[in-house]
């Protein structure tokens, strides 16, 4: 949905083409810091609970919230990445 509303919305400003490839190229963005940061909080989330243990440090963050945040960022920019490939297809570009 994502993905098609930026092609959409570049489309007011550029061609088809160049429209459609700056929204996947978005969407292949938020796709990859998605899948990094997941990443990074399933590797190092017991690290970082146990250090706020440790400093004493207060704080919401944990293991399973952002793996799950980031879980869903992932989808988003695949979805995102995969509905701006729908659309070139669809502008035959």
């Amino acid at each position: 949905m994502v993905g098609a509303v930026v092609s959409a919305g570049l489309l007011a400003f550029w061609p088809p083409k160049p429209a459609t490839d700056t929204s996947f190229a978005l969407g292949a963005l938020v796709l990859g810091f998605g899948v990094t940061a997941w990443s990074t909080a399933v590797g190092l989330g017991r690290t970082i609970e146990g250090l706020q243990a440790r400093l004493d440090v207060s704080s919401d963050w944990t293991e399973a919230s952002a793996r799950e945040a980031f879980f869903v960022l992932s989808w988003t920019g695949t979805g995102w990445a995969f509905a701006a490939a729908l659309l070139s297809v669809a502008l035959g570009v």
